[in-house]
């Protein structure tokens, strides 16, 4: 995976100027730092979380669970 955010940061930082995530891509691809194939599969711009996950949610579902699931039977 390549994190466009870290290079964005990076170029931001020597430059003072901050481009936006789709540029970044291009300029590594014009200046061959990574493959067409690359940008395409690795170098993909993050979109949320719904990608990974059914639900965009921080929130916990604890009905079925006992209250002291995974903790020690003994605090030391």
């Amino acid at each position: 995976m390549i994190n466009l955010i870290y290079i964005r940061a990076a170029i931001e930082q020597a430059t003072g100027h901050r481009l936006t995530l789709e540029r970044v891509r291009e300029l590594l691809v014009e200046e061959g730092l990574i493959t067409a194939k690359q940008a395409r599969e690795k170098a993909t711009i993050f979109s949320g979380y719904r990608d990974f996950y059914s639900y965009d949610s921080a929130s916990k579902d604890t009905k079925d669970k006992s209250v002291d699931e995974g903790l020690p039977d003994n605090c030391i």
